[in-house]
Parts: structure tokens; C-alpha cells; sequence
């Protein structure tokens, strides 16, 4: 076997995107592994807003259409005119897996918005729920739309030493102890948000036991999560192809290396500056902006943006009999209101 075989990331990687017999995908993971420590790109949340049938309506008010909380079926919400406000519940009773369901009928004409949502985690949901759920629930549903998406590109490679150079947004980092655990890129009501943390830490901190014992045959597990936000733009950049995934550049630095050793001892300063406290070069001119924005490109170690748009072909969904599906097909089938094509070859 050769070296690059022994030394590819889903070596030791029990995510179930690596049992997937694609031919495209091997190809196309065995490029990215080997130099990113690229495990797998996983669709984690998706939240549908929608039209629905006056049917609807009357099969809440008949019983017939029931939704759960802790304490088992929910009552419909009435008015004091006796009118239905509201109808909100998990879609299953007694199941682990969260399908929020929210109808908002009345709000929903004051605010002119959509008076249905639908809000669950495609990665964490089985194959069997989804399509049980999207059975009943696309008769009833029409001028679909997507308000929220998650997608989380998981490495194995810690990427403490991350960089996104994002201008002009909040930057939050978390730390425990000494260590850099979470990177969150921002502004709170934007159309866009980004995530970076230790998967691994926080799966071992959280996770029940059955997480505990798959996540903890990793050396690292980071993970990078793109969050979109707001119908409009959502509807953009389905049409364009994401290319926010490519606008902001994020990548990993290289503070050991030839380039950085060889910098003064002011210049490491500025650099260090630029990267924590960008404010402080608020008052800058342009010309020393700019100078050190190009001596910190310089020294970037690795391009992570290269292929997060190509990955797209093969994100993972269901956490039981999972499946590889190409984003894009599989948004437009949702917002058609049509079941995917679920259908690919596994081991």
C-alpha cells in the first residue's frame, strides 16, 4: 500500500460517508483528504417555509393531523373568536429525532409570511422519518421556500490556526483554558453566518454514550459550518450556486514556517495585530493595510475554499441508512415539493 493510501484522513474515520460505494466521490476524497484532512460535508439543518391547502387547515381542527410535546398530543391554539392562531409540536411522539412543525395562520397574513415551517436535521434524522413525514406532509404544501441551512464540512486536522478574512463582521472567539475551541463569524441578524469549532471536544463534553464512543477514536475532529439565513437570499444563492462558499477566503496559517521566521520583529507584531485586533488598524492608511492583507496571504499555509463548492456533489444525509446527494438537486426536489432521489449505491 502506498504512502498517500496509509496517510488519507478517513483512515481511521467511522463517519459513514466513507462506506459509500460512489466512484465519483472516492475520486473526488481521496484528492481532498490526503491535503485538507477533509472527512465529509454533512447537510445539519434545514428549516422549509410553506403554503398549505385550506385541507390542512380543517384536519388540525378535526383531529385528524396531530402534533406532540413532553407531555404528548398537543391542542390547537384558538383565538378568542375561536379561530386556529396556532399549531406547533413535534411531528412524532415519543421519538428522538427533532421535526418541529409550527403553523401560524393568523400571524402569518399580519406579518405576510408563509403560515407553515418545517425545521429539522437532515444528518441527524433517519431515511425512514423523512420520507414518512414528507409524505404527508407535500399534499399539503405549496409555494415552498428555505429559510435556514447548515453545512458542516468536518476535518480531521486541528484548525485552531484558522483564519477567515471576513471585514467588517463580529468575531467571536471562545476559549477554554488556553485553547481556541470556537471561531464564530457574524453579524447576529445576517444573511449569513460561520462556525468553526472542536467537533471532537464538544461531542465528548455533550454527547451521550454511543456519540462518546465513535467520536473518540479521532486525534482531532474540527468542523466548519456555514449557516445561511433569510428566504431571498437563500433563493440568490441557490440560483448562483452558493458562491458566498468562495467569497470569503478561510484558510490555515503558517506561523512556523520560512515565510513567518524570516519577518521582523514588528512586522510579526502588525501580523499578529491584523489577525486579533483588526480595529486597531482602523486609522491606518490604506498602503499599510493592504501591505500586511498581502504578507498575511503570503504565509497561508492551506486554501480551504478550493473545493467547498465541489463537495456540494456529495453531502451526507440520515444518520441511519444514510445517502450522498447532490445539494442542488436535492434543495430544488424540497422546494418542488417532491421527494428526492434517495437512491445511491452503498457498501
Amino acid at each position: 500500500m502506498n504512502k498517500e493510501v496509509l496517510n488519507r484522513a478517513p483512515s481511521n474515520s467511522p463517519i459513514t460517508i466513507h462506506q459509500m460505494s460512489n466512484k465519483s466521490y472516492s475520486k473526488f476524497q481521496e484528492e481532498v483528504s490526503l491535503k485538507y484532512g477533509f472527512i465529509g460535508l454533512k447537510l445539519d439543518k434545514l428549516s422549509l417555509t410553506a403554503e398549505v391547502s385550506e385541507e390542512f387547515h380543517s384536519e388540525i381542527l378535526s383531529g385528524n393531523f396531530t402534533l406532540y410535546d413532553y407531555f404528548g398530543v398537543v391542542e390547537p391554539n384558538l383565538n378568542r373568536n375561536g379561530e386556529l392562531a396556532s399549531y406547533k409540536g413535534q411531528f412524532f411522539n415519543d421519538e428522538k429525532e427533532n421535526w418541529y412543525i409550527e403553523y401560524t395562520p393568523v400571524a402569518s397574513i399580519k406579518m405576510n409570511k408563509r403560515p407553515l415551517k418545517i425545521e429539522f436535521t437532515p444528518s441527524k434524522v433517519s431515511k425512514k422519518n423523512f420520507l414518512i413525514v414528507f409524505h404527508r406532509m407535500f399534499p399539503y404544501m405549496f409555494n415552498i421556500a428555505i429559510s435556514t441551512f447548515h453545512l458542516a464540512y468536518d476535518f480531521e486536522r486541528d484548525l485552531s490556526a484558522l483564519r477567515v478574512n471576513w471585514p467588517k463582521v463580529m468575531y467571536r472567539p471562545i476559549y477554554k483554558g488556553l485553547k481556541l475551541e470556537t471561531m464564530d463569524f457574524g453579524a447576529p441578524k445576517g444573511n449569513y453566518h460561520l462556525t468553526a469549532y472542536n467537533k471532537l471536544k464538544e461531542r465528548m463534553d455533550s454527547g451521550d454514550m454511543a456519540e462518546i464512543e465513535i467520536y473518540q477514536q479521532y486525534d482531532n475532529l474540527w468542523r466548519i459550518e456555514y449557516k445561511f439565513y433569510n428566504e431571498g437570499n437563500i433563493k440568490k444563492e441557490l440560483k448562483n450556486g452558493l458562491p458566498f462558499l468562495a467569497k470569503i477566503p478561510v484558510y490555515i496559517e503558517n506561523f512556523k514556517g520560512l515565510e513567518f521566521n524570516n519577518l521582523g520583529v514588528n512586522e510579526k507584531i502588525y501580523l499578529f495585530a491584523l489577525r486579533n485586533k483588526p480595529e486597531l488598524f482602523a486609522e491606518s492608511d490604506k498602503r499599510t493595510v493592504a501591505k500586511y492583507k498581502k504578507l498575511a496571504e503570503s504565509i497561508s499555509e492551506v486554501n480551504l475554499n478550493v473545493f467547498f463548492q465541489n463537495a456540494l456533489d456529495f453531502v451526507e444525509i440520515f444518520n441511519q441508512e444514510p445517502c450522498l446527494i447532490n445539494f442542488f438537486e436535492f434543495m430544488n426536489s424540497m422546494l418542488q415539493g417532491d421527494i428526492p432521489k434517495l437512491t445511491i449505491n452503498q457498501e
